[in-house]
């Protein structure tokens, strides 16, 4: 084991694989650090990556070169294109994994990185030292509990639900961030000596059955889709259909009912979130079965998902039905459940409350203010899922290669061209009050930001900054070069009298109508046709926003430098000032975007940013 690294990764969720493996595509010598390295890449919680707004972010994480998109693809055991009964632009690709074979293919993918080290154990400390600048101190090295330092010039702290955890299931607590795995204490009292300002949120996870105890005659089949779209571009790329490596299987559709509901609200009290025993706050957007029995109280059911948790084990995730009520009331409800009534319980539902540093103090290159080459990624920064986890990794990973290499060039992506732009941009300009979730209307552009163009939109920026390789670009262009040609050979062409594509452009046609009509088109690949046909019927609306995007463009582009000190703006206001310095906005667009701030202020900053450059 070496003891000198440019970068070390601290900790192996999907943060933390994605911040390694982008970091040492791009040259720096890369420690990652784990407690468990054959837990490198593990589902916590939903055996499933993707969803709507999600899916979207694992696209964009692939076209820019990262590895989450083609591990899930060698994993899936069920895909399925959700929302297709609305527009392309809020699509969103899912599929249910093996979890097993996942973090075994996120894994297999780490190895192949040449500069990649993997480390097993806990990072207690990390160590600074003065930088000589006004930016305060800088990363040194780190330290793991058994005395071993390894130096470094960045360090990523990717620590999930691991700092400080506490599992919850009724009054029961037990130290640990997942099932059977210690807590890391040490960190979060370091991070509080830096002067890192600590917070404290909580997320769940439902029981887990036994598949031979379940009688699925009673509930409602769900199976995926019959072609299945792949994540990766790389399997989506050339003339071929696409075919998932692993067997496909079903999921299947259950609900709670009334009795069920009574037996919640009469144990309210022996709930932590509700005796007091829990006092963070949990993730809105995935409630607990208790929350939602309050909070929806007019709700006769709530739906819950049966899900595989692979193909070589009996567990069955109960999806709809994370709790962290007491074993026994656990037992209850799921007895109630229709086909439930002889299930056999492999692992109770809990709740977890962990440490977690408020994302004001961070970048948007999420390296932190305080500490110069300390990097942030995941639910850290309070986000919650494994896909806004990936997206941040991967921005921590290329711009801690950049700082070790002396490149003084950010990498960060706006939210008009990313989804994971949009992430970014909420967390240091809205800092979450519960685990952050993405969802398509946080997006202002998303009839650009669809699941179907993010190579379109990313690939050739992964290209320029290093993270991908000549075989992606490659296919990247002879895809590029199709669509060309695909739109070539529309010109001339007409359906009952009518240009090709102004047909195309009717809500109650598809490529595939057309190409039945106009022989000349059938040799178009079908995935190119689709392309095509998003292209030609969203072209007035990308138009229209396109033009919004110009508008803001000149705000966005006037950048703000670090060393502004915005106590001596003159005419700005005082609640402006603070705001101003307590967020450090990277841009006016991204200064108007903060909660309280005024067009006015904006007006006051930009003329003394102005006076400031003459």
């Amino acid at each position: 084991m070496k003891r000198d690294y440019d970068i070390v990764v601290i900790g192996g969720g999907h943060a933390g694989a994605e911040a390694a493996w982008a970091a040492a595509r791009l040259g720096a010598s890369v420690a990652l650090v784990s407690m468990d390295p054959h837990k490198i890449g593990q589902m916590s919680c939903n055996p499933a990556i993707g969803g709507l707004a999600k899916g979207q972010m694992v696209r964009e994480v692939d076209a820019l070169g990262g590895l989450m998109g083609l591990a899930i693809d060698n994993a899936g055991i069920q895909f399925r294109m959700l929302n297709r009964s609305k527009g392309p632009a809020v699509w969103g690709p899912r599929a249910q994994a093996d979890k097993y074979k996942y973090a075994v293919e996120v894994q297999r993918i780490l190895a192949t990185a040449q500069n990649l080290e993997v480390i097993p154990g806990e990072v207690a400390d990390i160590e600074t030292e003065p930088s000589g600048s006004a930016a305060g101190p800088s990363v040194r090295a780190v330290k793991l509990a058994d005395g071993t330092r390894i130096t470094c010039r960045c360090a990523i702290v990717t620590t999930g639900t691991f700092l400080r955890g506490l599992m919850h299931t009724g009054e029961s607590q037990t130290e640990g961030g997942r099932v059977g795995e210690a807590a890391a204490k040490g960190l979060s009292g370091c991070l509080e000596k830096m002067g890192l300002e600590m917070g404290r949120l909580k997320t769940g996870t439902p029981p887990r059955l036994k598949r031979e105890s379940i009688d699925f005659t009673r509930f409602e089949l769900q199976p995926g889709d019959e072609k299945p779209m792949p994540f990766s571009y790389l399997n989506e790329y050339g003339d071929f259909s696409w075919v998932p490596p692993l067997r496909q299987v079903c999921c299947w559709l259950g609900a709670t009912n009334e009795a069920i509901h009574a037996i919640i609200r009469r144990n309210l009290h022996r709930a932590p979130m509700y005796s007091g025993q829990i006092a963070s706050t949990g993730p809105r957007y995935c409630p607990s079965i208790e929350d939602k029995v309050v909070r929806f109280a007019e709700k006769l059911s709530h739906q819950i998902f049966l899900e595989p948790e692979g193909l070589d084990t009996d567990e069955i995730y109960c999806n709809g039905i994370s709790t962290s009520l007491p074993r026994d009331v656990q037992d209850e409800i799921i007895r109630l459940v229709p086909g439930l009534e002889k299930a056999e319980v492999l692992r109770y539902g809990y709740a977890v409350e962990y440490d977690m540093v408020w994302p004001t103090q961070i970048r948007c290159t999420l390296e932190t203010k305080r500490v110069a080459g300390l990097f942030l990624a995941g639910q850290i920064n309070g986000t919650s899922g494994y896909e806004e986890a990936a997206a941040q990794g991967l921005v921590a990973g290329v711009n801690a290669a950049k700082y070790a290499a002396g490149q003084h060039v950010d990498f960060i992506l706006r939210r008009d061209q990313a989804y994971i732009g949009v992430l970014v941009d909420d967390l240091v300009t809205k800092p979450p009050t519960e685990p952050y979730r993405m969802f398509t209307s946080r997006a202002e552009h998303r009839l650009h930001l669809r699941n179907d163009n993010a190579d379109a939109r990313l690939t050739e920026l992964g290209r320029s900054i290093g993270l991908v390789d000549d075989d992606r670009w490659a296919r990247f262009n002879a895809r590029k070069e199709e669509i060309a040609r695909g739109l070539a050979a529309l010109v001339g062409q007409k359906v009952d009298g009518i240009a090709a594509a102004d047909w195309l452009r009717r809500s109650e046609t598809n490529w595939t109508l057309l190409s039945e009509t106009c022989p000349a088109l059938s040799p178009i690949d079908p995935d190119v046709g689709r392309q095509i046909e998003i292209r030609i019927k969203y072209e007035g609306y990308i138009h229209r926003q396109d033009r919004q995007i110009e508008r803001s463009a000149q705000m966005e582009g006037k950048l703000i430098p670090h060393s502004v000190d915005y106590a001596k703006v003159v005419g700005l206001r005082n609640e402006a000032k603070q705001k101003f310095a307590k967020f450090t906005p990277h841009s006016l667009g991204q200064a108007l975007r903060i909660s309280g701030i005024t067009p006015a202020d904006v007006s006051v900053l930009a003329i003394h940013l102005d006076r400031r450059e003459r």
